[in-house]
This record gives C-alpha cells, sequence and structure tokens, in this order.
C-alpha cells in the first residue's frame, strides 16, 4: 500500500515538473509572444520591426 502510495505522489510530481520545465523552456509560444512591445523598454525606432515579429 506504501508504495503503491509513493508511486501516485511520484507521478504527480513529475508530471508538474514536466509542465514547469516545458513552460520554461518554451521561448517561442505563449501570451508572452502576442502582447505588443512596451513603449517603455522599446524605443520608437525598434518597436515597428518588434512588432512585425509577432505572430
Amino acid at each position: 500500500m506504501r508504495g503503491m502510495m509513493l508511486g501516485v505522489f511520484g507521478v504527480v510530481i513529475g508530471s508538474i515538473l514536466s509542465i514547469l520545465v516545458a513552460q520554461y523552456f518554451d521561448q517561442g509560444g505563449g501570451s508572452r509572444s502576442t502582447q505588443p512591445p512596451d513603449p517603455l523598454v522599446v524605443d520608437p525606432q525598434h518597436a515597428a520591426e518588434q512588432t512585425k515579429k509577432l505572430p
């Protein structure tokens, strides 16, 4: 019984960690790429170029 509980906890923790790792290494997708450039960070000369990079 104890081994089965440890196995279930291991699967749950492993799945949570795999989701977190996948989100961490996902550079091209997500809501980050759909937002317009921040005007306080991007200067006006490069804002148009960064807007073109969005999908």
